[in-house]
């Protein structure tokens, strides 16, 4: 195995007339080379490779080359280290050739239709295309403007490529368009915006450590059963969850030989989790009908817009959401606060109803919190044993409507007012020393009368008769809860007032 570092050495290798390798440009087309070609510390403007066999690796290290093209080349690998390259176009290239370039610096990168790709150390002060997949990605410790990689020579009903993101800088975006994946994993990954549109992975998704600073978009996207997820990862912008699907696929051992994948077995319900994140905003739509949770599992979220069509969102763990998008929706009544609720997340949770009173909270619309507070308490209240579930829905909530229902107080002592007229009528403590009769209306108002001063803690004077332990006691037990009630409703009704 020759080291080559001159041009005009390569022309020799391949063979060409003695002309050819003396400027900074050469072209070698349709050549076979016997042993394994070796580029070490190679100056050169343009250099195209195309349909050249090597008998072995062709190797690039330590070169500065302007332009490098490898077009319909058989090697065992190409592989490109320590070298500070232009453009570097890598084409066509057998199944079996591994594409590895490695600490690197270059312009712009451009594979298409190549086998198992790595880049590890590489600065591509422009973009990084990888278009026609024919194998694994794998980028690890790469720094570039935008990345994007798009389809895939044969769709690979037998061989779906990984694609691996560790440790990832991209100033700009990340692309991933028209794919079909054996797994997707992204590791450390930080971008401006990253963007999965027609991908279908076999395996889960995952996502470590992922940092978007303009948002996340996510459409058209086939997950397996279990959940994909998004770890410990923040996004600063909008995080967008469109048409994300679930595909059971039948097992091959049921499958026919000329049944073709894309036309699933069955479908399910798809879920994403976000765990031990935090997003600026997030939407969900599931506009062709399949069913999409995306679960928030101890991860903080400023505003959450409503879902469309069957999409829902789950809050699980410490999970926190600052603002709900509410619309035009009205909360004046338990069945108005249930049907919004359904309609955004999976289940009425306390997590879910704060977020919700949080928001109409922040917007001064005080009156529907209260509604979704009493509405919060209730259910809490539910969930208790008998006797406190009792005490909770009963007593604090329909007799003192947990403080924010004036409507509450004041119709317990409005009837307690009316039961105790109609006691003191019935049993003729008021009807005067003649006892009137059960219809005199005159007498019925005076006891009703009677009763509402002593609820209300109104001084006046009693029948003689009345004036006795027996009677003080009873008095006594209507002023005090007169005077409890009738605070708690003028308290509850300043405090809407102030507001």
């Amino acid at each position: 195995m020759a080291t080559i570092s001159t041009l005009a050495e390569l022309a020799r290798a391949a063979e060409l007339d003695a002309a050819a390798g003396h400027g900074r440009d050469l072209t070698i087309r349709q050549r076979d080379i016997d042993e394994p070609l070796v580029l070490d510390s190679l100056s050169a403007g343009r250099l195209a490779l195309n349909r050249v066999n090597v008998a072995g690796a062709v190797t690039v290290r330590s070169c500065v080359i302007e332009e490098l093209v490898v077009d319909h080349c058989t090697a065992d690998a190409l592989q490109v280290s320590n070298s500070r390259i232009g453009r570097l176009i890598v084409r066509n290239t057998p199944r079996s050739t591994e594409v590895d370039v490695s600490e690197s610096t270059l312009e712009a990168l451009d594979v298409h239709s190549c086998g198992p790709t790595r880049f590890e150390g590489v600065r591509v002060s422009d973009s990084v295309q990888i278009a026609a997949m024919r194998g694994p990605v794998q980028l690890k410790r790469l720094r570039a403007a935008t990345v994007s990689l798009r389809s895939q020579a044969a769709v690979g009903r037998q061989r779906k490529p990984r694609v691996s993101l560790e440790n990832v800088n991209v100033t700009e975006t990340v692309t991933l368009d028209d794919l079909w994946l054996e797994s997707l994993t992204l590791d450390e990954v930080d971008v401006s915006a990253l963007l999965l549109r027609r991908v279908r992975v076999d395996a889960p998704f995952r996502g470590t450590g992922v940092r978007c600073r303009d948002g996340l978009r996510i459409n058209g996207m086939v997950v397996p059963g279990e959940a994909s997820a998004l770890l410990d990862s923040e996004v600063r912008g909008a995080v967008v969850v469109r048409g994300l699907r679930h595909v059971a696929t039948v097992p091959a051992q049921r499958r026919q030989p000329a049944e073709d994948d894309a036309h699933p077995a069955a479908a399910g319900t798809a879920e994403l989790v976000f765990r031990s994140s935090t997003l600026s905003s997030l939407a969900a739509s599931a506009d062709d009908g399949s069913p999409v949770v995306v679960e928030l599992a101890d991860t903080a979220v400023r505003a959450l817009a409503v879902p469309t069509g069957p999409a829902r969102f789950r809050l699980a763990g410490t999970s926190s959401v600052q603002e709900v998008d509410l619309g035009d929706v009205v909360f004046r009544s338990d069945e108005q606060v249930t049907g919004f609720m359904d309609r955004v997340f999976t289940r009425v949770s306390p997590g879910a109803l704060e977020a919700v009173r949080s928001t109409l909270t922040r917007r001064r619309r005080m009156s529907e919190g209260d509604q979704l507070y009493y509405f919060t308490r209730q259910r809490e209240a539910a969930e208790r044993p008998l006797l406190r579930r009792l005490a909770g829905r009963g007593l604090l909530g329909g007799v003192l409507g947990w403080g924010v229902r004036a409507r509450n107080p004041a119709r317990t002592l409005g009837a307690a007012m009316l039961s105790t007229g109609v006691l003191l009528h019935l049993s003729g403590a008021a009807r005067g020393p003649r006892g009137a009769g059960l219809l005199d209306l005159v007498a019925a108002g005076k006891a009703l009368t009677l009763a509402c001063a002593l609820w209300l803690n109104v001084g006046m004077g009693a029948p003689s008769e009345l004036k006795t332990h027996a009677w003080t006691l009873l008095a006594v037990c209507c002023a005090g809860g007169g005077l409890l009630f009738t605070t708690l409703t003028v308290g509850i009704v300043i405090r809407k007032l102030v507001r």
